[in-house]
């Protein structure tokens, strides 16, 4: 799953209201905008954080790729008429997030180029731009409060995933339950992946590469995933924690060597019997969620 920040302050009613985005796909005298070609990268099940008025005022998630739409009636003619169009699922979230509380931790994990905010803290005149994922991630913390970004992806699921066996597999494995927890079980015998932890009711099926940056096929596969322990599962996810491919621990700086033991994790602490599958999840991990240096 990508992440996407859409600028709609002239239109974001409109898009919200009729759950769509749509960019024309030239400007005056056929002169092609990336910001505007993005469109034909979006996938369902990306997320959209649409911004207007300086806030991020709804959250979305695409249902569709883009295809040749006509510019919406309600846009009185804007734009040129030939354009892209992107069906969308949007939650309003009220009240809305000024961007200006959280900007100072987004700027250093945006793009130095083709981004919706300048390390000056300006906004960029454009439509549609690509979020890192660690960008993607920290706004969707910023809004989990007001608006459960996970929740909106699965309720999404029944829109884009037509098969119900397997859309009922895709929650499941959402909340880390389902034969993906079965699954898992099994593949780690039973056992915490670090600890050797042998109490179910105490074990966590955790993804490896997040729920939230993951494809449908990775959110099933049973290699992207660990059963950890309760500490273990906490640090993993919050990005204080994260595995090299040989199993060794790595330790962030938000985790204080002080604080080890209190926090139930150990600095020689190791993932056993790594496959080649789960070093490449690990690699999103230690990229995108591990809170390293």
């Amino acid at each position: 799953m990508a992440y996407w920040w859409v600028s709609q302050n002239q239109t974001h009613r409109q898009e919200r209201d009729g759950g769509y985005l749509w960019a024309p796909k030239s400007g005056a005298n056929g002169v092609v905008f990336q910001h505007w070609s993005n469109m034909t990268s979006v996938r369902p099940g990306d997320l959209i954080f649409s911004y207007a008025k300086q806030s991020i005022g709804a959250i979305g998630i695409a249902s569709s790729t883009a295809y040749d739409a006509p510019q919406p009636d309600e846009f009185d003619g804007a734009w040129h008429s030939d354009g892209w169009r992107v069906d969308v699922t949007y939650r309003t979230i009220v009240p809305a997030v000024l961007v200006s509380t959280f900007v100072d931790h987004l700027i250093p994990h945006l793009p130095d180029r083709n981004s919706p905010i300048t390390k000056m803290k300006k906004g960029v005149q454009g439509y549609l731009f690509a979020i890192p994922p660690k960008a993607g991630k920290l706004i969707c913390d910023r809004l989990a409060v007001i608006a459960p970004v996970e929740e909106l992806v699965a309720d999404t699921l029944k829109q884009t995933v037509p098969d119900e066996t397997t859309r009922e597999a895709l929650v499941k494995a959402r909340v880390g339950q389902g034969r993906w927890r079965r699954d898992l079980l099994r593949h780690w015998s039973g056992k915490c992946a670090v600890t050797g932890l042998g109490v179910e009711p105490l074990l966590r099926a955790s993804h490896i590469k997040p729920w939230r940056d993951a494809d449908n096929r990775e959110r099933l596969d049973v290699l992207n995933g660990f059963v950890l322990g309760p500490a273990y599962d906490a640090a993993f996810d919050a990005g204080l924690i994260s595995f090299e491919d040989n199993g060794s621990i790595l330790l962030s700086p938000r985790l204080p060597a002080n604080q080890l033991v209190a926090a139930g994790v150990s600095d020689s602490a190791r993932v056993q019997s790594l496959v080649d599958d789960h070093r490449r999840y690990l690699a999103h991990h230690r990229q995108s969620v591990f809170a390293g240096a």
